[in-house]
């Protein structure tokens, strides 16, 4: 009995001295430490680092592992969290400053989500960079010229590249002035990689001008004042960085700006006998009342450069809406069907009519969507090993009784006579002018061609029945062999048209 008291005495001993063992303090984790290449750069002058700066970091965590980091360029008022461990940054100059010295920390985290209570840091002592800005013009391409017009009507388009050695994220805003750098800017945001500027008033001697930034259909709020019209107008820009430093001034070349003086635009598309067929309009429009009228030379080229096509369908469809009527004449359908496609539609929604005459040679593919937005359906085609002409004093036949006839005054090398849509419950297609063409094929005498031969037709609105559009794939300069011309633009012009 006795032993058995001592065994349990020892046993509740030894087992008292093993939960001492136990006893006292836990030791805690401790926090992650942070760590950076170098805490200082030295740097003065001159030599002082960009605005955009890079940093390297690393972090410890006993017992634990890291997870991420924290950093912050804003004197630990704000934290961005990263999981790596080297980043680039583009630190803030206060506005008005040319130099700052900046601090950029970083706390490290642990898989316990606690953060470095000491964040390491470097300081970094930078300079601004000013920024710059140019203008962009586009450049010929395998022969096809630039457009940057030397004279346009009221309706400018610019392309800009703005620069800051510290960032792109740096620039600001950009500075706008017209002709006079001692008034107030337009401001444009730091965003703006192009602007059209619209005058308000086309046909006074100057005007404010609606901008169109980057492509928008929607104006900016503002106007910008400036512009001069019937008169050289040069445009400038400055460029501005966050801190408020700004650039010299960049200057666009000089352009003339016409002022509107009517309703009329004329655009002469011709590659060759420009003067002849523009008289041959201007002189027949005269003829029937239209004694005043703008023109546009579409196909003028300069050192490889077209002088009065805007840079842009933007800003070419904004040019052609200042207009209610177009009398566009053209030799070459390459270039002004798919050229009218694409910057007609606003004048067209303004309710501006069109005449089109254009040749149609062979080589147009006719298979295009380029005759959609026109009268005409499709071309017809010769049949296979011949051509379509029109021999000298071939007579053209109207459709309706009260057209005069009309008769060609040299052959046509290449004639396309058109198919014309169907009529829908708002639009309606008439053919004007059929017939005259000939089939030719080598080694046989021509024949009269008895298929479709429409050559002259209009589109009309329905149910008012009010003509917007006439096509004609016949140069008419070379059709007053009956000495008609004037009966033939009374029809047209006046009668159709509402000139």
């Amino acid at each position: 009995m006795l032993k058995n008291l001592i065994i349990a005495i020892v046993v509740f001993s030894s087992l008292i001295a093993c939960k001492k063992g136990f006893e006292g303090n836990k030791r805690e984790t401790p926090y992650p430490e942070t760590f950076m290449a170098v805490d200082t750069i030295y740097r003065t002058g001159e030599n002082r680092l960009t605005t955009l700066v890079d940093a390297n970091w690393w972090g410890n965590s006993e017992g634990g592992y890291i997870i991420g980091y924290e950093v912050s360029t804003d004197e630990m008022l704000t934290w961005h969290f990263t999981k790596t461990q080297d980043s680039t940054f583009l630190v803030k100059i206060p506005p008005g400053q040319d130099s700052a010295d900046v601090v950029v920390y970083v706390r490290a985290i642990d898989n316990l989500g606690r953060k470095d209570p000491t964040p390491a840091s470097t300081l970094y002592p930078i300079k601004n960079s000013k920024p710059e800005v140019k203008f962009i013009f586009s450049q010929p391409i395998a022969g096809i010229p630039s457009q940057n017009p030397t004279t346009v009507f009221p309706v400018l388009k610019y392309t800009i590249l703005g620069n800051d050695p510290d960032g792109v994220e740096d620039i600001f805003q950009y500075e706008l002035y017209i002709n006079d750098t001692l008034a107030s800017p337009f401001i444009l945001p730091g965003t703006c990689t192009s602007f059209l500027l619209q005058s308000t008033t086309p046909t006074a001697d100057s005007g404010d001008c609606r901008i169109f930034i980057n492509g928008n259909t929607n104006a900016l709020s503002a106007a910008v004042k400036g512009l001069k019209h019937n008169a050289t107008n040069q445009v400038y820009l400055r460029i501005v960085d966050k801190a408020l430093s700004k650039s010299g001034y960049t200057a666009a070349p000089a352009i003339w700006v016409k002022k509107v003086s009517s309703e009329v635009l004329l655009i002469n598309a011709y590659n060759s006998n420009k003067i002849f067929v523009q008289n041959y309009y201007a002189n027949n429009l005269k003829g029937i009342g239209t004694t005043v009228f703008d023109t546009m030379q579409a196909t003028e080229v300069v050192n490889l450069n077209y002088t009065q096509l805007q840079p842009d369908f933007q800003s070419q469809s904004k040019t052609f809406a200042l207009f209610k009527k177009i009398v566009w004449f053209g030799d070459d359908a390459n270039f002004s069907f798919p050229f009218g496609q694409r910057t007609t539609t606003e004048f067209f929604n303004g309710g501006g009519v069109l005449f089109m005459s254009v040749a149609i040679n062979s080589s147009f593919d006719p298979l295009s969507n380029f005759l959609d937005w026109t009268p005409i359906k499709n071309l017809v085609n010769p049949p296979p090993a011949s051509v379509f002409r029109v021999n000298i004093n071939a007579t053209v036949n109207p459709v309706q009784n009260n057209w005069p006839f009309i008769k060609s005054t040299q052959i046509i090398a290449s004639a396309r006579p058109f198919e014309i849509p169907q009529n829908t419950s708002t639009v309606g297609y008439d053919s004007l002018y059929y017939g005259g063409i000939i089939e030719s094929k080598t080694g046989q005498s021509p024949i009269a061609w008895t298929g479709k031969s429409a050559v002259l037709a209009k589109r009309f609105s329905l149910p008012a029945n009010k003509t917007n559009f006439v096509i004609s794939s016949i140069p008419l300069e070379r059709f007053n062999g009956n000495a008609n011309a004037d009966s033939l633009f009374r029809k047209i012009f006046k009668e159709e048209l509402g000139f």
